[in-house]
C-alpha cells in the first residue's frame, strides 16, 4: 500500500482525484440501469433501438469505470493524490479508457442514426435490421477496439493528469526525450478528430429530423 501522508497535496489535486469517482458512479449507476432495464427486464431484445442502448450502456460503463478509478491506476512516483499504481496498471486504465470514450459518443451517432432512419426515411424496423444494424454496432467497436490496441505498442498510455490516457512521458518531454509516448500527440489529434466527427453527425442528424417534424407540424396545419 502506498501511503501519501508525507506530501503535501494541493486542493485542485485533491479535487481531481475524487471528483471523478463521484461523477463516475452516477454515471455508471445510470448505465446500469439501462443495461437491467433491457437485460433483467427483458424488454424486446429483438429490436434494433434496445440493441443499440445495450451497447451505448456498455461502453458508458466502461468509461464510468475507468472515472472512478481515477488516479488510483497511476504510478506513485508522479506525486498524484491517491496514485497508487504501476505502468502495467496505468496502461490498462488507458486502454479501457480510450475505448470507453470513443465507443460512447460512436453509439451516439448510431443511435441518431436510427432516429433519422425511423423518422425522417420511415424505414420499417426489418429494413433497418437488414441494411443498417450491423454498421451501427461495427463502426463504434472497431473503431474504437482499433485505436486502443494501436495505443499499446506505442506505448501511448501513460499519466495524463488525473488518469491514464494518451499522453507523453516523462510528462513535459519531446521527440527522444520520451522513454513512452512519442507520438501522443498525434493520436490525440485522431482522437478528437473522431470526437468532433460524432458531434457533427448527431448535430445534422438531430437537425434532419427537425425539418422533418416542422415539416409534418406544418401540414397538419394546413389541413385543419
Amino acid at each position: 500500500m502506498v501511503l501519501h501522508n508525507n506530501m503535501d497535496y494541493s486542493a485542485a489535486q485533491k479535487t481531481l482525484a475524487i471528483l471523478p469517482k463521484c461523477t463516475g458512479c452516477l454515471s455508471l449507476l445510470g448505465s446500469l440501469f439501462i443495461f437491467q432495464d433491457v437485460v433483467i427486464h427483458k424488454r424486446p431484445i429483438d429490436r434494433v433501438y434496445y440493441r443499440i442502448m445495450l451497447g451505448l450502456s456498455c461502453s458508458d460503463m466502461i468509461a464510468s469505470t475507468v472515472n472512478i478509478f481515477s488516479t488510483w491506476p497511476i504510478p506513485p512516483d508522479s506525486g498524484n493524490f491517491l496514485a497508487s499504481g504501476t505502468t502495467a496498471t496505468c496502461t490498462a486504465q488507458g486502454f479501457f479508457n480510450e475505448l470507453g470514450n470513443l465507443a460512447t459518443p460512436l453509439y451516439n451517432t448510431s443511435l441518431c442514426a436510427y432516429y433519422v432512419l425511423v423518422i425522417r426515411q420511415a424505414w420499417s424496423e426489418d429494413r433497418i435490421r437488414i441494411r443498417a444494424e450491423r454498421y451501427m454496432h461495427a463502426m463504434p467497436i472497431l473503431i474504437a477496439l482499433t485505436i486502443a490496441v494501436l495505443g499499446l505498442p506505442f506505448k501511448l498510455y501513460n499519466n495524463s493528469g488525473w488518469l491514464c490516457w494518451i499522453a507523453k512521458y516523462p510528462k513535459g518531454c519531446s521527440g527522444s526525450d520520451c522513454t513512452r509516448g512519442v507520438h501522443a500527440d498525434i493520436f490525440r489529434w485522431v482522437h478528437y478528430a473522431i470526437i468532433w466527427s460524432a458531434i457533427i453527425c448527431v448535430t445534422v442528424g438531430m437537425y434532419l429530423i427537425y425539418l422533418k417534424v416542422k415539416s409534418f407540424d406544418r401540414r397538419e396545419a394546413q389541413e385543419n
